[in-house]
């Protein structure tokens, strides 16, 4: 298991139960070794974010001896990452400037401070205290943070390493210095292992060569294994990878750098697919495989590659909403696919002592479940749908090339409703005189919402089409599109069409696209759309619709028409919420969930699934 902040730990860097349980949950899964989240080492400039583990005090000792003990208790092996900053924190994170090798600011603007040789010397003698914590506490190792560009990796890389003096000549030295004294605190029998970034993606930082070349001098100095990522702050797409970008997107860096070495090496980068990981393996691409989000996603994902049993793995959408999108505004660790994340303790599932008889309607995502979770608790569950298959509109949403662990995800809940024994009725449409024939205990309304068609002269035309009618194959469109709305949808649709040879023009009413999205997965589409060469155009709205063009409006009010043979339309959507009221004067055990309720993301879908689920 990859090394994730989870800000699960109380503040001051102290384990907490919450983080205890959250670690316990994957290692009872199955996992052979767990890379505890990385620590901070001192009370000075170390702190990259709030919520973040710390290691700097004797006095942590006990807590972090809980947690490795809860680990281990489920046969895994626990390693912890320890870790310094540099630029990639905050003074108001530590009430101090920041530190870099050199001064230069931060990705965040702020400006850190050249540090003294002197405070090199203080910051390698935290790290060796601060290994020499994690071995008293009983971690079976420790794995030097030199990545995503915090401090080790800054005095690696030519982007933020400009010193003349020793440390500039040398821009490897601080990391070797660094091994060599957590060595000789933790005894050469000890588990030491190094991440490294080995390519950084950014104009003068450290490539694939330079990383072979460090990463031959490591195991020289007795490293005992290398762990292989890339990228750094301003560059973090390739930190945590997106769906937009190919699952195994670093692999070819680990296989480099297996290249170079003899000690073992661990690929890590959108891994989770279990073929991909053994390919990996088998090909001797790598020697271990490292997984992050995906056990986030599914903590018994191991236990299930190894029973077989793959199609009931909850599959990472690599959407990045809830592990990665908390992060900004300080919040716990969650997953937008699994509800128990960071709360593994409260929302563990209990069968009920006396089953009900519940009613979902709705089989979306929402639908889906909290049909799921019901029928664990034993409840005898009908799930209605009005349309010919489960899945509301993410039969739509998952169509685009780059959405193949949604549709992964899709067929999870499908397959699941189906083995827990729900009683699936669809093409049936929900009346209110419909349920109260099926005389349920409680009922579940998860309809959905439906595309909305903006009230705009010409909307009608047949040239015109709504996303879900395109994503259906309802409509076909011609060679040269406009998409409408420029969300998350209207970008996906943009990019689709693109990838099948269209000309396509996106056009948004607001000055920037994909707002909706978390920041990497954000970055990552919008580079998406440049590479397939989608024409975009902000701050213009449609105001009328004719044969063969659009015509838009301006901020000022100027005004152009743009020649097309197709416009689909992604404005966003309306809830279906016709049934609320008949239903609340009918029923006194209602709960109305997803985006019935308020078109949102997959995340509110399942929280709400999930959580109606527990709560009858």
């Amino acid at each position: 298991m990859a090394p994730m902040l989870s800000r699960l730990c109380d503040p001051n860097g102290i384990v907490s139960q919450k983080l205890i349980d959250y670690y316990a949950e994957r290692a009872k899964g199955g996992i052979g070794l767990i890379i505890v989240e990385y620590c901070y080492i001192d009370d000075k400039e170390s702190k990259a974010n709030p919520g973040q583990l710390g290691v700097y005090d004797d006095q942590l000792i006990a807590g972090l001896g809980d947690l490795a003990e809860a680990i281990q208790e489920w046969g895994a092996k626990a390693i912890l990452q320890i870790c310094h900053a540099g630029r990639s924190t905050s003074a108001k994170y530590m009430g101090r400037q920041p530190i870099a090798p050199s001064a230069m600011p931060s990705y965040t603007g702020e400006m850190a401070r050249e540090v003294t040789v002197k405070e090199v010397e203080a910051t390698i003698e935290s790290f060796a205290e601060g290994a020499r914590r994690a071995k008293t506490a009983g971690f079976d190792g420790v794995e030097l943070h030199g990545t995503h560009g915090y401090l080790v990796a800054q005095f690696l890389s030519p982007y933020t390493n400009r010193r003349t003096d020793k440390y500039g000549r040398d821009r490897g030295l601080f990391a070797l210095e660094t091994l060599d004294r957590v060595r000789s605190r933790v005894g050469n029998d000890y588990l030491v292992g190094y991440r490294i970034s080995a390519e950084e993606f950014v104009e003068g930082g450290v490539t694939l060569q330079e990383a072979k070349a460090f990463a031959k001098r490591l195991e020289e100095r007795g490293i005992d294994y290398i762990h292989v990522s890339a990228g750094i702050a301003e560059t973090g797409q390739h930190i945590i990878v997106p769906m937009y970008l190919p699952k195994g997107h670093l692999l070819p860096l680990a296989e480099g750098i297996k290249s170079a070495v003899t000690v073992p090496v661990m690929a890590v980068g959108a891994i989770h697919d279990p073929d991909l990981a053994e390919e990996t393996l088998k090909k001797n691409r790598a020697d271990l495989i490292v997984m992050g989000r995906a056990l986030i996603a599914d903590p018994e994902l191991p236990q299930k590659i190894q029973s077989g049993q793959l199609e009931d793995i909850r599959t990472c959408l690599r959407c990045n909403e809830g592990c990665s999108s908390g992060v900004p505004q300080n919040k716990s660790q969650r997953c937008a696919i699994n509800a128990e994340v960071g709360r593994e303790r409260q929302m563990r599932i209990h069968p009920v002592s006396q089953a009900k008889h519940v009613c979902v309607i709705g089989g979306g995502p929402a639908g889906m479940e909290a049909a799921r979770v019901l029928a664990l608790r034993r409840h005898r569950v009908t799930l209605i749908e009005k349309e010919k298959d489960l899945g509301g509109l993410l039969r739509y949403a998952m169509v685009p090339d780059f959405k193949a662990e949604l549709r992964s995800f899709l067929e999870y809940l499908k397959t699941q409703v189906v083995k827990l024994g729900v009683e699936i009725r669809v093409n049936h449409r929900a009346t209110l005189e419909y349920i109260k024939e099926l005389k349920p205990d409680s009922v579940v309304l998860a309809t959905g919402s439906t595309v909305r068609v903006p009230d705009i002269p010409g909307a009608g035309k047949p040239f015109v089409s709504t996303f879900a009618e395109l994503l259906s194959g309802e409509f076909k469109s011609g060679e040269k599109v406009v998409v409408a709305g420029g969300a998350a949808m209207g970008c996906e649709i943009a990019a689709h069409l693109a990838s099948a040879g269209k000309k396509v023009t996106l056009v948004e009413m607001v000055g920037e696209l994909a707002t909706d999205l978390e920041m990497r997965a954000r970055q990552t589409l919008l580079q998406l759309l440049k590479e397939r060469g989608v024409k975009i155009l902000t701050n213009w709205k449609l105001e009328k619709i004719d044969n063969g063009y659009v015509l838009l409006i301006g901020r000022d009010w100027k005004k152009q028409e743009l020649a097309t043979d197709s416009l689909i339309l992604a404005l966003g959507l309306t809830p279906n919420q016709e049934l609320i009221k008949p239903l609340r004067e009918s029923f006194s055990d209602l709960y109305v969930i997803g985006d019935c309720v308020a078109p949102r993301k997959i995340y509110q879908a399942i929280h709400e699934g999930a959580f109606a689920g527990r709560a009858i």
